[in-house]
């Protein structure tokens, strides 16, 4: 028996077939579910004609899912685990917790600017000047670290963000005399639109180790000394007792080598000079005897005084109760010697080597006359390391200073300038 179609004409209907019954439901299904979900209608059954036509295709689907359910519960589990919204991801804790190397030469810093003139805080903690390359202005501020290495837990500046100063914080040296206190040097220059050769401002600041930031100008440089020289910069400035600052006058001049070579930067040593604090306006007088001093460090009183002088291989002490200088230790022949420091009846003293390069630290004491040189582990390819400004412990058995790894032959140097620790045996 054959099912006929009607004829085609005015109120007539073609006849739909099945497939296009199925078709048609699954239009109309979404055409109405979309509205529905416009109209905030809550249902999820389209209240369309041929809604059992869609109900086959469904359940044919479903038979057809039904051959495959491990296939099927694999793609579920890979479309829900894409689709899932969970909490973030918290990073873990990656800060450095000890030295990058082991004793007795620990590596304090492994940065690609310069960390230079390491000093010991009252409570046995590190400061440094640390040239911050994370910032457009390459501020050159203080950074403090555990005594035994580790992370950098502050940084002092004197902007908290880039601006269009460079300002530079140098020379830190603290003391627990009066209460915590620390002394250092700050310049400053506009880096825009170019940076000047010499600082802008430059100035001695006291303040209180807790806030660096906190603290007094109490000589800006330069400045025209009594004996009549004039002194554009200092250098190692420490604390002679609670109430006096001691520190080397300097002259510095921006020489070219040509007259398209860049400036370089030569600082030469004139005399001591000490600053008294105790005045409404502090006062500077000059260390009699100390001329082309090139170095200076306080010993076991405020009475004594450690120096070097440039171009000069003798370590000298000079005592203010009677006035006299004498030599202490002298290394003979044309030896450079310079940036003497005292601790606990030791000198630490930097010997030979190249000039605002490095070289050997030799201990002196503290029985008279020895003389012990320290000897750094060889490192991989012959390497070794070359050493400015020591900076002894209280107790003298370990000293930080700034260094440059250098190659074999000495002909380049295998890193930036960073902060060394090392622990005598």
């Amino acid at each position: 028996m054959y099912r006929c179609a009607p004829r085609a004409g005015i109120g007539a209907r073609a006849a739909v077939t099945p497939s296009e019954q199925v078709v048609r439901a699954s239009r109309e299904s979404r055409r109405w579910w979309v509205w529905g979900s416009v109209r905030n209608v809550p249902t999820l059954r389209p209240p369309v004609p041929y809604a059992a036509a869609t109900t086959r295709l469904s359940r044919a689907m479903m038979r057809r899912r039904d051959r495959s359910p491990i296939r099927f519960t694999i793609v579920l589990a890979a479309v829900l685990a894409g689709c899932e919204h969970g909490a973030p991801f918290l990073p873990a804790d990656y800060t450095p917790s000890q030295p990058y190397n082991a004793p007795p030469l620990i590596r304090l810093t492994l940065n690609p600017g310069d960390d230079m003139m390491p000093a010991w805080l009252p409570d046995g903690e590190i400061v440094y000047t640390a040239e911050r390359i994370d910032r457009a202005d390459h501020d050159r501020c203080l950074a403090v670290m555990p005594g035994t290495g580790a992370a950098v837990f502050r940084y002092v500046c004197r902007s908290s963000t880039s601006n269009d100063s460079l300002d530079v914080f140098l020379e830190a040296s603290a003391t627990s005399l009066g209460g915590d206190q620390i002394a250092y040097v700050r310049q400053g220059s506009y880096r825009l639109p170019i940076p000047p050769i010499s600082p802008n401002e430059q100035a001695i600041i006291v303040a209180p180790v807790t806030d660096p930031n906190a603290g007094r100008e109490v000589r800006s440089v330069p400045y025209l000394a009594p004996s009549g020289r004039t002194h554009w910069g200092i250098s190692h400035l420490r604390w002679l007792d609670a109430a006096r600052l001691i520190y080397v006058g300097e002259d510095v001049s921006y020489p070219r080598g040509c007259s398209m070579c860049p400036p370089d930067t030569v600082r030469v040593g004139l005399e001591i000079a000490v600053i008294d604090l105790t005045p409404a306006t502090p006062t500077v007088t000059i260390v009699p005897g100390t001329d082309a001093a090139s170095s200076v460090s306080v010993g076991a009183t405020s009475d004594t005084i450690y120096f070097t002088r440039e171009n000069d291989a003798v370590v000298y002490r000079h005592v203010f109760s009677s006035g006299v200088t004498d030599t202490v230790h002298d290394f003979g022949g044309n030896r450079l010697v310079r940036d003497v420091a005292w601790a606990a009846g030791r000198l630490f003293v930097v010997v030979d080597g190249l000039p605002d390069i490095g070289g050997d630290v030799h201990i002196l004491g503290p029985a008279a006359g020895a003389d012990s040189l320290v000897q750094p582990p060889a490192r991989a390819r012959g390497a070794f390391v070359w050493f400015e400004r020591p900076a002894p412990s209280p107790d003298g058995r370990r000293f930080v200073a700034q260094g440059y790894v250098l190659a074999s032959d000495t002909s380049s140097l295998a890193s930036s300038r960073e902060v060394w620790l090392y622990e005598l045996p």
